[in-house]
Parts: structure tokens; sequence; C-alpha cells
């Protein structure tokens, strides 16, 4: 059974063994706990990024005395994070072969509590021990085991998960509290990634950042580079480009909506939690930004927003726009193309300006997928 706690562990789980064993607490407030060369391991798992697959790491202990009950944390890098259902973490204890915990009536009678992210972002915190204080059958073993997920963009190579406030407690005196060095703790990403790409059909635009390069892009799905303004300082430019870079962001358009999935493999030395080209950032760690431009379709088409102070999330994956720090409108339209011959949302155009064919007859409005005249740019109207 798992149990999710939302309290100071140390504080309870220390009261709770003074409660049980009738004493005092294993480490009174203002002592220091005797430490330990005692460790934990975990085995050997390769991550596949973009896998849709869960993980089981399974964590052993390699001591030198009998415990009783056992505290940790274990914090996560970017790109892994233990698996949570209604539950809580799915965290359990090993009763597997090797299960080093007792049993009464074929039960193992330790209890174990956890909670994922509460203490801190991307902490786990575990705590293990039981009602009669019993000892573990033996010095070393499997001690519990959780379930992990991993991203996309989860770099290849070592990865690390950073054990602190590893505690060991055992019978000794009334109850002892043994402290142990932090340490690190290893699994293993692959080099080789797969991202699931979406464009709205309705907006026709999407921003996306990949961890591999892309040699020939989706059929329907056009990327654009964003690097200059147009002379207004009104409409970010966008470049044309035929394929994708790693770790470099770009705006894609798809006409008529794009939804699939891109594969490739990953070089770790490029990685980077924040890839920049021009003006567009891209998160390969979610980001929270105040700070520049969003694509948002607030019912006007595809435009970039001035965060304006607010905190938005970027996902991992997306996109947002830095431009020059004086840049100061409330949103920029976007431009296809040269400047001089741009071809441009109709809803970044205002609608006082004249619209005329391109054979030079003035119209009211504008057809879906025709070229026209606005303002000295060729206009086409998106569908």
């Amino acid at each position: 059974m798992r149990n999710v706690y939302n309290f100071n562990l140390r504080a309870w789980l220390l009261s709770l063994l003074c409660l049980i064993i009738g004493g005092r607490a294993a480490a009174d407030e203002g002592t220091t706990a005797p430490t330990t060369d005692d460790y934990i391991t975990v085995d050997d798992v390769t991550l596949v990024p973009g896998s849709s697959d869960e993980y089981q790491v399974v964590v052993s202990l390699h001591g030198s005395r009998i415990y009783t009950a056992y505290q940790m944390d274990i914090q996560f890098p970017p790109g892994v994070d233990v698996l949570v259902d209604e539950d809580g973490p799915y965290v359990d204890i090993w009763d597997g072969d090797g299960c080093i915990y007792p049993k009464s009536r074929k039960k193992i009678i330790h209890t174990i509590a956890s909670s994922y992210g509460t203490v801190s972002n991307k902490v786990l915190r575990l705590s293990c021990y039981s009602g009669t204080n019993a000892e573990l059958t033996a010095t070393s073993g499997p001690l519990l085991y959780f379930y992990v997920k991993v991203t996309p963009y989860l770099k290849p190579g070592d990865v690390t998960l950073k054990v602190t406030h590893l505690d060991l407690i055992t019978n000794e005196n009334m109850s002892t509290e043994y402290s142990c060095k932090d340490q690190t703790l290893t699994l293993h990403a692959a080099a080789q990634s797969t991202v699931s790409v979406s464009v709205s059909g309705s907006s026709h635009y999407s921003t996306c950042v990949l961890p591999f390069a892309v040699s020939q892009l989706p059929s329907g799905v056009k990327a654009y580079s964003a690097r200059r303004m147009d002379d207004t300082g009104s409409y970010v430019v966008l470049d044309e480009v035929q394929s994708l870079a790693a770790y470099t962001p770009y705006i894609l358009y798809a006409d008529h909506g794009y939804t699939g999935t891109l594969s490739g493999q990953v070089d770790a030395s490029l990685y980077k939690e924040v890839a920049a080209d021009g003006y567009l950032r891209g998160a390969i760690v979610a980001q929270q930004q105040s700070q520049g431009y969003v694509l948002q379709d607030q019912g006007q088409g595809a435009k970039f927003y001035a965060m304006n102070g607010t905190t938005f999330n970027i996902p991992e994956g997306k996109c947002w726009l830095q431009p020059d720090q004086f840049q100061s409108a409330p949103a920029l339209g976007i431009q296809v193309g040269g400047t001089a011959t741009a071809i441009t949302t109709p809803t970044i155009t205002p609608t006082a300006t004249p619209i005329y064919t391109l054979d030079g007859v003035r119209v009211s409005d504008m057809q879906p997928g025709r070229i026209y005249i606005v303002a000295g740019h060729k206009v086409i109207k998106v569908k």
C-alpha cells in the first residue's frame, strides 16, 4: 500500500520511533547523528527519450548494520519524473527475490510513505518504518522500487539522481539514527528520441524545437526562422527553411494543420536547456517567462502577443519570441518572406487599408487562398 504524506518527515519519523520504543527520539534536537559509509544503489536501467514506456527502478541498500527504518530525498533531473497516479507516487516496498523485510502472517509489516514535488520541485521524499520497530532481516538487499517516465528532451548519457538526507535507523541504544553521505544514483538515457508535433488547423501556426535534426519536413508542413523585424517594427519576418537543425527553435505552418511524430538521433554535446536562434527561444527544459512574446490566436489569427510581466509556462518543445529589449508593441504580426514582397496573415492588416487584386481592382474583402495587394505588400488570406 502506497502512502502519501505532505509533512515534515524527519520530525514525524523520530516522534513515531519515540512513541514506538517508549524512549527518547533517535536524534535529540541539537545533537549530531553518527555517520556511516553505508549507501544505496539502483539497478541498471536504460531510458529511451520520447518512449511511452514506464521504467521500474529498484533501490538497494549496501549496509553494515541491521536497520529498522530509513528515510531519504531523491532529486530528479529535467526530463525524468516519478510516475504519479491517484494513489500518489508509484513507490512500493520490494517484495520480490532477496526481500529483506520481516513478515507477519506472510505479510510485510513495514510501511513506505512517499511524496513527489511537495517538499521541493522534482524531489521524491521517502520514509519506511514498521509499527513494531521490527528489524530488517539482512544488512543489505533491495529496499524499494519506483516507476519513472521520461520526456523526448531528456539529455542522452548518464542520468543522475541526487540523494540527500539519507538516514538509517537501528535499535541500538533505544534507537540510533545514522546519517549517510549525500550520493548520486545513475540511470542511462539512449541517444535517440521521438517527439510529437502538432500544428493547429485553425490558426495554422505553431512553434517547435527538437533535440535532433530533421532533413525532410512532413508533407504539408513549412518551417521558418525568425531573425528579423520589418522596417516598422510591427511584424516578425519569417524566412523559410527546408530542414530543421537540432536544438534550434522554429515556427511551423500547415495550411490544414498537422499532427504526427518525428524521430532522430540525439547528440548530447549539443544539449542546452534553452535553445536560441534569432529572436526565437526554445524550451528544452520547461520554462517560466514573463518577458517576450508568445504565439497565440485570440480570434484574429496567429500573432505574437506580449507577456507584459505575466508569467507564462513554456512547455518543453515550445518557443517564445524575444525581440530587442526596446520592442514594446502589444502584439507582433507575422510576415513571411522579404519586407517588400511579404505574404502575411490578413488579420494583421488594418481593415481601413484599401485592398486590391493583383490586376489593380479594388475589393472590399479577401477570399481564402488568393493574393492581394495591401499597403504595398502582397497578402494571402489563410483559410
